[in-house]
């Protein structure tokens, strides 16, 4: 499939198999950034930041997002959730945050539940925050608890606050095959991106095999070059 026409292919597959159905892959954080705010203005209309509807994945395990009594014990990097309703949006600490109200798609039978969520790592080309940044962040949040005298009783209450446990999430419509691994799609895309600019090796062979065996029933090669046969 030549990359003009993929916007067109795209719109097939969703319209046949659904958004949870449906994947494209691609080899860098980067490009896969490009493809979910392509897939989000082009196909889906959508221009909110986040909005109902749309599909995330989670960046960084969180083990306090999920409210008391859930049957899930965290919410595990690689895990989907859906955005059933966007609640506010505010800035604290340096950090963008949004409340959003979830469901999580691959367990129907587990209740929505309300979270905050960093928009940070939404369209940045690194998975989850640096080293850096989540210092930044639990140095500003640590200011609001020096009210409490004992250290261990602090320390407790920091890694309870809601904007240090806030989700770190990326847009799912799009992925790299790092992140694809695992799942499976009725209907898969793969873009060779950057790994079309040199011969195949070894290591891109692997990759393509991985990408390749994500999908069940369709598969699409975007923009192969001939080098790949």
């Amino acid at each position: 499939m030549p990359e003009d026409r993929l916007d067109q292919g795209l719109s097939y597959a969703y319209l046949k198999y659904g958004l949870h159905q449906t994947l494209l892959i691609s080899p860098s954080n980067r490009e896969t950034v490009q493809y979910n705010q392509r897939i989000r203005t082009s196909i889906l209309h959508r221009q909110q930041t986040v909005a109902p509807g749309d599909l995330l994945m989670v960046t960084r395990n969180n083990y306090r997002a999920l409210p008391k009594g859930s049957s899930l014990s965290f919410l595990a990097n690689g895990e989907f959730v859906e955005v059933e309703e966007v609640l506010g949006i505010e800035s604290r600490y340096s950090f963008d945050f949004m409340t959003l109200r979830l469901r999580l798609p691959d367990y129907p039978r587990q209740p929505s539940f309300e979270s905050k969520m960093l928009l940070t790592t939404l369209n940045s080309t690194t998975p989850s925050l640096s080293e850096g940044q989540n210092k930044l962040l639990y140095d500003a949040i640590a200011e609001d608890y020096q009210h409490i005298p004992q250290p261990s009783r602090r320390l407790k209450a920091i890694r309870k606050d809601d904007y240090l446990n806030a989700l770190q999430v990326k847009f799912a419509y799009a992925l790299t095959g790092h992140k694809a691994q695992g799942g499976q799609w009725k209907c898969v895309f793969v873009s060779p991106g950057y790994l079309a600019d040199s011969p195949p090796t070894a290591d891109t062979l692997r990759w393509l095999y991985t990408a390749f065996t994500r999908a069940t029933e369709e598969l699409y090669l975007v923009d192969f070059p001939a080098t790949y046969g």
